[in-house]
């Protein structure tokens, strides 16, 4: 992990967005080609998520992995076992 997970400056756009990866996958649900993946905020922590872009079925729900750099201010400790002492 490089030091640049650990500080994160402030956004300078107006309108902070991410960037939706194609991926080479067909929609089970509406048979539509248009899949991406991209990283989202999920009430269980942070995700990777592959939908379908045009009835937004969900094909897969992944932990980011570190080369996902997601979230991008992930604490330094984040992956360390925990100790008994909590």
């Amino acid at each position: 992990m490089g030091i640049e997970r650990l500080f994160f400056p402030r956004p300078t756009e107006r309108y902070v967005s991410v960037e939706r990866v194609p991926v080479e996958a067909t929609c089970p649900a509406c048979g539509g080609s248009n899949v991406a993946r991209y990283p989202v905020a999920n009430h269980i922590g942070p995700r990777m998520v592959t939908k379908c872009q045009d009835c937004f079925e969900a094909l897969a729900v992944d932990r980011p992995a570190p080369e996902d750099n997601w979230p991008p201010f992930r604490p330094a400790a984040l992956d360390w076992p925990a100790s008994r002492a909590g």
